[in-house]
């Protein structure tokens, strides 16, 4: 297929939320789109794995079954490659929100729209390198060899994993100015699974540490941890009335750029 084509992949776990986001978005099921779903997988990395080797067209975009792309997403991302491709950029794993090390500390790079927190980050005319990528939506090149860890449990931080297995081959991940809208239920609290799988990426890839992650910096002494758990405890303890947020019945209606 051409070089404008693409594969998408969403490993789904309601319909309805597939169809009332990211299948709205522009462009998706047109004739230069290949659209794969995946559902009851036990996770994440298992589902996409098997979407790569199904995958018809050489770049592969992994997105969350609530994002909705915008109608400049894919002119963006053809941007991007097109640069690459003039800089001869051996690049990894692209995507809209990334974070990187700044005075020790994480800093995001990219700009989206979240559903309970807004706009977050800020605009980037041109690809900016990052250390790791937020999950929302992840692009990779089937001829890349990138894959997902097969024993990465559930569907947290395997954004994290593809980006240091691509570092691990030479190549750099990036962020791109490629807007997007994550129409998520936004929740007061991380669940355990998330604990397992930061857990699985400190053993795994502890030569790298510290890690930074759009969630929490994974680091030696599990500093991100404890104070993620003592912000959760406070809102919890102090201010109750402090509400989830959830996600909005129609992406479109957000008025947000």
């Amino acid at each position: 297929m051409g070089r404008d084509c693409f594969t998408i992949v969403a490993a789904v776990n309601d319909m309805k939320v597939l169809q009332k986001n990211l299948c709205l978005s522009p462009g998706i099921t047109n004739d230069s789109t290949q659209l794969i779903i995946k559902r009851n997988y036990q996770s994440a990395s298992l589902a996409y794995n098997e979407s790569i080797e199904e995958a018809e067209n050489e770049i592969i975009i992994f997105a969350h079954q609530d994002v909705y792309l915008p109608g400049t997403w894919f002119a963006s991302l053809k941007q991007t490659l097109d640069y690459f491709e003039k800089e001869m950029i051996n690049w990894g794993v692209l995507g809209c929100f990334g974070m990187r090390e700044k005075s020790g500390r994480g800093i995001g790079i990219g700009r989206l729209y979240s559903n309970g927190w807004g706009i977050v980050g800020h605009e980037i005319k041109n690809p900016e390198p990052v250390q790791t990528l937020d999950e929302i939506v992840l692009v990779i090149k089937k001829s890349s060899g990138l894959r997902f860890d097969p024993t990465l449990p559930h569907f947290h931080m395997y954004g994290t994993d593809i980006c240091m297995s691509a570092r691990e081959k030479g190549m750099v991940s990036y962020a791109i100015p490629a807007f997007c809208v994550h129409n998520t239920n936004l929740l007061l609290s991380l669940p355990n699974d998330f604990y397992e799988c930061y857990r699985h990426i400190k053993r795994r890839w502890g030569k790298y540490l510290p890690i930074h992650t759009s969630c929490m910096t994974i680091s030696r002494f599990d500093k991100g941890v404890h104070e993620r758990r003592i912000r959760e405890l406070y809102v919890r303890l102090l201010h109750k009335e402090i509400m989830p947020t959830y996600r909005v019945e129609d992406p479109r209606s957000l008025k947000v750029k």
